[in-house]
């Protein structure tokens, strides 16, 4: 909840676990906004809703009754900054299935590192043409297949230190690939090891500035780590992003 420049008035920020809503959490969401507010919702591009001119005094009684619909406001970092994009559920270009494998990585990283005190960007695509924006996360992953025992299954490719903003930046690609199931493994090492190593007030996107992608991909891996190229996009990639 964060106030407006009226006085008086907050909005409600409610996370949308990887973009998915159901017609009951709408319905709720929608009665709210128009019984405390000016009935406005407006959506993010971290695919989330905000509820805007809700009168301070309903703050907590909307925040409440969304969070029971699993609408969560305080909801952690990583259920807030995880986007998905549409996956091989619906999409045909698509490698690797995105929505439900996003859900289980906030579940599991959420048991994992609880009480992680940074904003985080996770932004997961399911091939090169990066419709989930992982460009633009502190952590993007890349979906791809790989073989393992003679079979083929969702692989994910690491790019870090991507920002929007004034420290706009394109985050790097940096040699590192796993299974789908090593990914929550992953990011809970190079989380960990930044909690445990950083400056004083340094933050995420400060943390992968300062380390090569050697040292990022030795702590993804959990020790060295065989350098892996990403793979090409088969059509036009945004401008500035073709490495």
């Amino acid at each position: 909840m964060h106030a407006q420049k009226q006085a008086g008035l907050v909005y409600v920020g409610a996370s949308v676990l990887r973009g998915r809503i159901t017609p009951e959490q709408m319905s709720v969401a929608a009665d709210l906004a128009q019984r405390y507010g000016s009935s406005e919702i407006r959506t993010t591009n971290m695919q989330n809703l905000l509820l805007v001119n809700i009168h301070e005094q309903d703050s907590a009684t909307v925040s409440r009754y969304l969070g029971s619909s699993g609408l969560h406001v305080a909801a952690s970092p990583f259920a807030r900054g995880t986007v998905a994009c549409t996956g091989s559920e619906f999409c045909k270009l698509s490698l690797t299935e995105t929505k439900g494998f996003a859900r289980w990585v906030v579940e599991e990283l959420d048991d994992r590192i609880p009480g992680f005190d940074q904003q985080l960007k996770l932004h997961i695509t399911g091939c090169p043409n990066s419709c989930g924006q992982h460009w633009i996360a502190d952590i993007g992953i890349e979906g791809k297949k790989i073989k393992v025992d003679g079979e083929l299954v969702d692989a994910y490719y690491f790019c870090v230190g991507g920002a929007v903003g004034k420290h706009q930046a394109f985050a790097r690609p940096v040699g590192y690939r796993c299974v789908a199931a090593e990914v929550p493994d992953a990011i809970e090492r190079v989380l960990k090891s930044y909690q445990a190593e950083r400056e004083q007030g340094e933050n995420l996107r400060q943390f992968f500035a300062r380390h090569s992608n050697d040292e990022i991909r030795a702590l993804l891996a959990g020790g060295v780590s065989e350098e892996f190229e990403r793979d090409l996009a088969a059509g036009p990639v945004p401008h500035g992003v073709e490495g």
